[in-house]
């Protein structure tokens, strides 16, 4: 008698154990799958903005450069 409860209890835990990894994986998997947002601002890679503004710079020096000679 005791050991068919035993049984009958561990048959239980591992259907439950069962049931939550297929419920955790089940609600994994839906979340990655429906992860499309988009950024409410894009932002440029910090190298380029760099380079834009180290562009700018020369060309300010530049342009001062003739208008100091002229």
């Amino acid at each position: 008698m005791a050991s068919s409860i035993i049984a009958s209890a561990k048959r239980g835990a591992y259907l439950a154990i069962g049931l939550y990894l297929v419920m955790v994986l089940f609600v994994s998997l839906s979340s990655q799958s429906q992860h499309s947002f988009d950024a409410p601002i894009q932002v440029a890679h910090p190298g380029i903005q760099f380079e834009l503004r180290s562009q700018n710079a020369a060309m300010g020096r530049a342009e001062l450069a003739g208008v100091g000679g002229a």
